[in-house]
């Protein structure tokens, strides 16, 4: 294996230490969420939203409060309301995302209340011709986010992730 193929020591090192910070959170986020269920627990039978618990001489704010879900069963609902289901409806964010390519003519006559302008539209309309480019100097910013999401890689298949037959392989890291 010549020397530009091989993970360099330094990265190497760098992932190991980010996959030792990964287990280390999950592991924390579990025993918190362990630690904020018994909190609730006892905010509930203290019937008061707000504690101010003193520890280790340190005064702590502890807020509490439960909030309820409703989930509809919406076949059932239209099948039993019929044309009375519109009466109880509401717009629900979710749907309208979800079938946003079909509802989006229906929003023309809103779009400068709800809407903002669209790097696709923008190009598609500078060229058409609809627009011209300079109408947007100065008008907008770029920013370049970078994200790195480390994770274990099945690339050889989940089996053989979990039976330690050995590390699967990144194609652009072998």
């Amino acid at each position: 294996m010549d020397r530009k193929s091989e993970l360099p020591v330094e990265i190497e090192k760098a992932l190991r230490r980010y996959l030792e910070i990964q287990a280390e959170e999950q592991r924390l986020k579990d025993e918190k969420d362990t630690l904020r269920e018994k909190l609730s627990e006892h905010m509930a039978g203290l019937d008061t939203k707000y504690w101010y618990p003193k520890i280790d001489g340190q005064p702590l704010k502890v807020r509490y409060h439960e909030t309820t879900t409703i989930e509809y069963n919406e076949s059932v609902l239209h099948d039993r309301l019929g044309d009375r289901y519109l009466s109880v409806l509401a717009p629900d964010l979710k749907k309208i995302r979800a079938n946003l390519d079909k509802l989006e003519s229906l929003f023309t006559p809103v779009l400068s209340l709800v809407g903002s302008p669209s790097p696709d539209k923008v190009r598609v309309a500078i060229e058409t011709g609809i627009v011209n480019k300079e109408s947007f100097a100065g008008a907008f910013k770029k920013t370049v986010k970078r994200f790195v999401h480390v994770g274990k890689s099945w690339a050889e298949g989940p089996e053989s992730a979990t039976s330690g037959k050995g590390a699967s392989k990144h194609p652009l890291l072998s």
